[in-house]
Order: structure tokens, then C-alpha cells, then sequence
């Protein structure tokens, strides 16, 4: 009787619990040495943070700890040399959504896994270099199409303040709210304007520093060169690539970590911060022979290629647990359609081409309760897809931080009008609750 081969899912969990396991640990000489590696930069060291953090268990022998765990740090562990670390995350996402639509038999009920990921970083050489590997096995961390649990698989050449380079596949560097990790927004989910726009990820390169001359982190830039067909797609035949290029201005300093997460990625202000802080980002990109509707992800055509460009740009302010946020993203096709004969019958596939913008308010209440506001819109420009329409939410949520974004909750209503990607109906309410160990 032949035995079933193991699953992919299964193989991935044994190869994550082998490469963690198979790291070198665990010498009681030296003092260790832990850092906090990040998905696509380097970091300043920690503040101490403003809210209780779960107490942390650390494995403890005479003059020191190599490994510990806890709550927001999964496991951490340091080499007996201390030149290398390594950290093991998991994180979930449970949620239950209603729709209300115009016609009452079109209502939907779900309850579902919204994202499942887990994460493993290291800081190799004193952090001179970085890697980072992330998976997701909830049925919307994969695209409908390709069955692809990887997400990011990217190493960051740290060595220099002004000049790093980070290679792999990763987030493109262009709209401020997919930038932002979906463990840490202040809503259940991003912008339905974010969802039509924004680049997702793709395999490349980039330069880049988040502490340009070193004047407080008042200057960031990103420089990249991507393949423009989105995660791991390797059989594209037309010469194409996405070029793309990020700045950020700080004026009076760029905000640091604080808590469990790089403040800057961060949508609420935890810290607290006495004095304001404002960012202000633009970005650009240009993406060759596309062959998707959204020009890195959504569907893919069967024949047509178009050149997009795209534009953004951004507001960010943090103050005395205030945040507010403002983001304008842009993309225009070269053509509206390309026609083909197919079958003997005149084919036509359309581009896609609009402009959005949402805005974005939220306070934080001392006893960890926030109350946020957004309102977002998006309108097609020109001739384009005719199934694209003018779209826009308004809604608002209300969370609770536990423990920062390591274990929260939170619940939503939108109201949508329109035909945004992103809506399940006229009216969504959605109540969610994370855990990031």
C-alpha cells in the first residue's frame, strides 16, 4: 500500500522548525547579544516603550541568556559569540464579517482565518546582514491564481548608514499604507482605495537609507529595480521591469521604535510623542509590459501588456496619541485596451487607469481604547476598464491594545458606494482579534 506524500504545508513547517532547530546555539561564555531585525530596513535601538508589555521567559544560566520568548518576540536566540541572531514569530488574524446589500439576498456571513503568517529574521556578522523569511498559509495570504505561500525572501546588506541594499522578494517601496504591516494598522484592514493601487510585492533590488546623513532621521530614500510581475513569477517572455523611487522628509526627525514595532511603521502612536511628528512622502514608479490589471497583482491578461505609471503621495502625524494620515496614489496606462483576434472572434482586454486618496484619524486613549475615522475615495481617468467606477468608504473603528499590536482587537463599519475592489457589500461590519507571539 503506498503511503500519501507529505503536503507542501507540512514540508514548509518541518523546513521552518529544521532551520530554526538547526541553528547554532547555545554557549554560556559571553553575554549575548539580541537585536531586532526589520522587513525591509535597519533600526534604531528601543525606547523604552509606553504602554505594559508582556512579561518575557528567559532561558538564564550563570552570566547569561542566549534565548528567550515571550509575547511580540516569539523565540530569540543568540550564538555563542554573539555575532548572529535569530527569531522565530507567529502571527493570526481571527475575524467574523457581516454584509448588508442593497437587495437583502445578497447579504454574507463569514468567519475565517484572515492571515496566518509565520516569520523568521536574522542578523548575521553584528547585523552587517539581515534576512528575512515570511510565509502565509490563510486562504488570502495566496493569490486566487497561484497557490504561493511565500511572501517575502529578502536579505539586507546593512553595512552602511547612508547606502543599504536589500535583494529578494519583499514589498515594492511605494504607497505608505501597504508599506505599513497589516499586523499594525488601526483598522481591521487597509483602505479599499490601497487596494486598488498599491504595488504589492515583487522580486528585486533596492538602495536605500531611513537615516540619510544622519541628521534624526530626516531624510529616507529608496531606489529599486523590480521584475513588475509580482511574487515569484518566473515565465514572463516580454522584456519588461518596474523601476520605482521613494522619498521622505522628516522635518523635525523621523519617528523611532518604540514598543514592539518600528514606530514609523506603526499606525498609532503609542509613544506618545510631546513633540509632533510629520513626515511627508512622494513616490514614483513606472512598470514595462504589465500583465496584470493592477499592474504587479490582480488578474492576469491573456495577451495584452500595458506600461503603467504610478505616483503617491503622503502625509503622516503622530502627537500626544493623535495620528493622522493622508495618501493620493495615481496610475495611467499607455493605452486603454489592446484587441486581438481570438478564435476568430475580435478579443478586447482593458487597462486600468484612476487616481484615489483616503485620509485617515485616530486617537489613542490612555486606557488603551482608540477611536479611528477614515474616508477614502477612487474615480477612473479616461477611457479604462469600464468595470471601474467611482468608489468610495467611509467608516470608522474602535480597538482595544492589550499588549500593543501583539495582541489586539478590533472591530470596523464601512459604509461603501460604488464597485471597490475591496467591499463584500453596501454596509461590512468586521470584528477581529490578533495575536503576534
Amino acid at each position: 500500500m503506498l503511503r500519501q506524500k507529505p503536503s507542501l504545508l507540512t514540508t514548509q513547517i518541518l523546513a521552518f522548525a529544521f532551520l530554526f532547530l538547526s541553528f547554532p546555539l547555545f554557549s554560556q561564555e559571553k553575554p549575548g547579544v539580541t537585536s531586532e531585525p526589520v522587513p525591509n530596513a535597519s533600526e534604531e535601538k528601543k525606547e523604552t516603550p509606553s504602554v505594559p508589555q508582556a512579561t518575557s521567559i528567559t532561558q538564564k544560566t550563570e552570566n547569561q541568556s542566549n534565548w528567550e520568548t515571550g509575547l511580540g518576540k516569539g523565540i530569540k536566540a543568540t550564538s555563542n559569540d554573539g555575532k548572529h541572531n535569530i527569531q522565530l514569530r507567529f502571527r493570526s488574524q481571527i475575524q467574523g464579517n457581516q454584509s448588508f446589500q442593497l437587495d437583502p439576498s445578497q447579504d454574507t456571513t463569514n468567519f475565517l482565518v484572515r492571515r496566518t503568517r509565520l516569520q523568521l529574521k536574522g542578523g548575521l556578522f553584528n547585523d552587517t546582514w539581515l534576512v528575512n523569511l515570511q510565509l502565509g498559509f490563510a486562504e488570502r495570504d495566496m493569490e486566487s491564481q497561484r497557490r504561493n505561500t511565500l511572501r517575502d525572501a529578502n536579505i539586507i546588506y546593512n553595512q552602511y548608514r547612508d547606502v543599504k541594499v536589500a535583494f529578494g522578494q519583499m514589498k515594492v517601496p511605494f504607497s505608505r499604507q501597504r508599506w505599513n504591516s497589516s499586523s499594525a494598522l488601526q483598522t481591521v484592514d487597509r483602505s479599499s482605495v490601497n487596494s486598488e493601487f498599491n504595488l504589492d510585492r515583487d522580486v528585486g533590488a533596492y538602495l536605500f537609507s531611513e537615516d540619510f546623513l544622519g541628521n534624526k532621521r530626516m531624510f529616507a530614500y529608496y531606489l529599486g529595480v523590480f521584475g513588475g510581475q509580482g511574487r515569484n513569477r518566473v515565465e514572463r517572455q516580454t522584456p519588461g521591469v518596474l523601476t520605482v523611487a521613494r522619498f521622505i522628509f522628516s522635518p523635525f526627525g523621523g519617528m523611532s521604535k518604540s514598543g514592539s514595532d518600528n514606530d514609523w511603521l506603526s499606525e498609532v502612536d503609542f509613544a506618545r510623542y510631546k513633540e509632533p511628528k510629520i513626515s511627508f512622502g512622494v513616490s514614483g514608479a513606472y512598470n514595462k509590459n504589465s500583465d496584470r490589471s493592477l499592474s504587479t497583482h490582480g488578474t492576469e491578461y491573456s495577451f495584452a501588456k500595458f506600461n503603467y505609471s504610478h505616483a503617491a503621495g503622503d502625509i503622516y502625524f503622530k502627537w500626544m496619541g493623535f495620528s493622522f494620515q493622508y495618501e493620493w496614489l495615481w496610475r495611467r496606462a499607455n493605452t486603454a485596451y489592446v484587441e486581438r483576434t481570438v478564435s476568430s472572434a475580435l478579443s478586447r482586454e482593458y487597462s486600468r487607469s484612476g487616481q484615489g486618496h483616503f485620509v485617515q484619524l485616530g486617537y489613542l486613549f490612555t486606557n488603551q481604547y482608540e477611536l479611528v475615522f477614515r474616508f477614502g475615495e477612487f474615480r477612473p481617468l479616461g477611457e479604462t476598464d469600464p468595470t471601474m467606477k467611482y468608489s468610495r468608504e467611509v467608516g470608522g473603528a474602535l480597538s482595544y491594545y492589550f499588549a500593543e499590536h501583539n495582541l489586539k482587537w478590533q472591530t470596523d463599519y464601512f459604509y461603501y458606494t460604488g464597485t471597490p475592489t475591496a467591499a463584500e457589500g453596501d454596509h461590512v461590519v468586521r470584528t477581529q482579534i490578533q495575536v503576534f507571539y
